[in-house]
């Protein structure tokens, strides 16, 4: 670039030199010609490197998507079967060999929650969305499922769990793995939310053609401002959290056509209220 502004300084000095005899207006013509020539010059190289430098920032960018989405699925990852494997190391430090009533009972269940994580690692392996294979599911059924799980889970705790589910049957259309998964993962943070004595309640009701599920504990509760940002991925308000419990439950819950929702208040509790369509059967 600066041969060619030397270049064009020599040759307005040879050509100033021709014409100096000549009309002063056309001295000034030709400077005024070179000039714009320097400054289309001067712009269209200004251009070429602003082109060069959106170019290096896009591609910067699409590597750090690319890199942030392994990230999030790392997280997801390591979240989600943090959960069922800490199931299975709790029946497993609970499990008597010798008792056969033991065995019969924590076997089944550590079996479960096995393949229940190596569902989850095929699923972020892909790094695809979440898979969902839909069956006709009792809710109540599940909801029993979970109760004899939790209950033997958290026995050691000062916690009572307790369920008012309706005497009818109730059907939707889901997955019963990924429905497990949310509403595992709801109960668990509750007993997280809980410090000393406390009380998780589960109640269902149908209204509208919509299955409401509630799970409702009387442990810290949240403040605005963690109320509204409780479905943020990566937000959390634990200290080893990953904050990603929620947001995936929400996107299961998504999936089902549903809505999952939070009430809470700090120093009285937390609601989740998690709705999905019923179908009749």
């Amino acid at each position: 670039m600066a041969v060619v502004v030397i270049q064009g300084f020599f040759s307005s000095m040879f050509y100033f030199s021709v014409v100096r005899d000549r009309d002063f207006l056309m001295v000034i013509s030709f400077f005024l010609i070179i000039l714009l020539f320097y400054i289309f010059l001067f712009l269209l190289l200004y251009l070429f490197q602003l082109a060069d430098n959106i170019t290096s920032l896009y591609l910067t960018v699409s590597e750090f998507e690319k890199n942030k989405k392994i990230k999030d699925s790392l997280f997801k990852i390591t979240h989600e079967v943090k959960n069922p494997i800490a199931v299975c190391k709790g029946y497993l430090d609970m499990l008597d060999i010798n008792n056969h009533n033991q065995v019969e009972r924590y076997v089944p269940i550590i079996k479960s929650e096995i393949s229940r994580s190596l569902d989850i690692m095929c699923d972020f392996m892909e790094f695809s969305k979440i898979k969902i294979s839909k069956d006709v599911i009792d809710v109540n059924l599940l909801l029993e499922d979970i109760e004899d799980e939790l209950k033997l889970f958290i026995r050691n705790k000062k916690i009572i769990l307790s369920t008012y589910i309706m005497k009818s049957e109730v059907f939707v259309e889901g997955d019963y793995n990924r429905l497990k998964q949310v509403f595992v993962n709801i109960v668990k943070n509750s007993v997280e939310a809980i410090n000393g004595d406390g009380v998780i309640k589960i109640f269902t009701h149908v209204l509208s053609d919509m299955c409401y599920i509630e799970f409702v504990d009387n442990g810290k509760g949240m403040d605005n401002e963690e109320l509204s940002r409780v479905k943020e991925m990566f937000f959390t308000t634990k200290k080893n959290g990953s904050g990603l419990g929620v947001s995936l439950s929400d996107e299961i819950i998504k999936a089902h056509n549903g809505n999952m929702d939070y009430y809470s208040r700090v120093g009285v509790g937390t609601r989740v209220v998690v709705k999905l369509p019923v179908i009749v059967i």
